[in-house]
């Protein structure tokens, strides 16, 4: 069996799929907009503005997606009582993960470890009712990629609840190495099998392939990956951060075999959600060399890693990986038959060329380079942010939602 998408209008959670990824789509902006004063020098922000920039992009932009599409993924048949569940979820998840995020911009106190211990439930809450609908859906590969992602951010935002709590009573409630454990669990182990997830989702559509040993390895892998790295920084071992690399990149090997043929075919010049999927599988591979490079050169302590080096590698996945494979579920769901075709390529071209610009500012220290593909990234973002607002709140989008169903798998 493999799982094929079908229009619907019965799919019973799709007003709270389109809610998650709209209020996402509204948080984002906070990031892109720091993100394009801070690059250009215009304005000098504090650490706890920054701070605040990077949750807002993996709370409020990453994690909310990844709500929905886990919504979405493995919705399609809920009970009456697993939708009340996911309504409640749904609602949590709009008022804390953004609250969080805000968090970081006005206080290091006891709000911050307040508010991330309401953010954490709600990412509990949604990693059992995932668990919940497990054994009544076709389990294809990017079901568990979502399963893998989830769970993992149970790990990582435990760490960050913790070190939320020390930082603001000063206990020693986490290792020495907690402040590092947290954003490499996210960044590894969180969104690796999430970009992998959703770009062979949009790579594949309207087909989704039933979960192979291949295609199970290619997820488990970067999950294992990713624990190993948690407990590698966590526990001060370095020795296990290589070995952790090198999983990880198994992981992506077995997803570039799996989707090089289709890869191929896809085309540059038309806005489809394959085009994005190409390129967030482009930015996995960068992404997983670069780090076995950095893991190899500092012997697995990323404490000595130059920090232009390592927002190269977060701009490579939170951009590159997650954003690209973001908007092309966006463009699945807000389908338009080929209208505003010159919008979506300035988006496409703009993002991408402008991360390349950026990450090659940071690698090759070129202040004038990241002047110039700062805004150009961050004013496509936001383009791509205001037109797939407007796509889902169109009838077109709200009254047919693309539901994955089981059918007969091809040969």
């Amino acid at each position: 069996m493999a799982a094929r998408a079908t229009a619907t209008t019965e799919y019973p959670l799709r007003r709270e799929v389109l809610l998650l990824l709209q209020v996402a789509m509204v948080v984002f902006v906070w990031t892109v907009v720091i993100g394009i004063l801070n690059g250009t020098d215009i304005v000098d922000f504090s650490r706890k503005t920054v701070l605040s920039h990077v949750h807002a992009g993996t709370l409020g932009w990453i994690t909310m997606c990844v709500f929905a599409a886990s919504l979405w993924l493995f919705g399609a048949t809920a009970t009456r009582g697993q939708v009340r569940a996911a309504r409640a979820l749904v609602l949590a998840a709009i008022i804390t993960l953004p609250a969080f995020a805000l968090t970081f911009a006005i206080t290091y106190a006891e709000g911050r470890a307040v508010m991330g211990s309401f953010a954490f439930a709600s990412i509990v809450g949604f990693f059992a009712w995932v668990l919940w609908r497990l054994r009544s859906v076709e389990v294809t590969t990017v079901h568990l990629g979502f399963l893998a992602a989830v769970a993992t951010s149970v790990a990582g935002g435990a760490i960050g609840v913790l070190l939320a709590t020390k930082i603001a009573t000063g206990r020693n409630v986490l290792p020495s190495g907690g402040e590092d454990a947290h954003p490499a669990t996210m960044v590894v182990g969180f969104l690796i099998p999430v970009g992998m997830a959703l770009a062979e989702w949009a790579l594949g559509w309207p087909t989704l392939r039933k979960a192979s040993r291949l295609g199970t390895a290619q997820m488990a892998l970067p999950f294992i990956g990713g624990i190993l790295l948690m407990l590698s920084l966590l526990l001060e071992i370095e020795p296990l951060a290589p070995i952790a690399a090198l999983i990880e990149f198994a992981g992506v090997v077995i997803f570039v075999i799996r989707h090089f043929g289709a890869a191929k075919r896809v085309d540059w010049k038309t806005p489809t959600p394959a085009r994005y999927a190409v390129a967030a599988g482009v930015a996995i591979v960068a992404n997983i060399l670069f780090i076995n490079y950095l893991a190899g050169r500092h012997k697995g302590d990323f404490d000595n890693v130059p920090t232009e080096q390592l927002l190269a590698l977060d701009h490579m996945m939170f951009i590159g990986v997650l954003t690209n494979a973001i908007f092309g579920l966006l463009l699945v769901v807000a389908r338009r038959d080929g209208r505003g075709r010159i919008a979506d390529q300035a988006v496409f071209f703009g993002m991408n060329i402008g991360l390349v610009g950026f990450v090659v500012s940071l690698l090759g220290d070129l202040t004038w380079l990241e002047r110039a593909s700062t805004p150009l990234m961050g004013a496509s973002i936001l383009t791509g942010l205001a037109v797939y607002t407007m796509r889902l709140a169109s009838r077109e989008a709200t009254e047919s939602f693309p539901v994955v169903v089981a059918e007969a798998a091809t040969p």
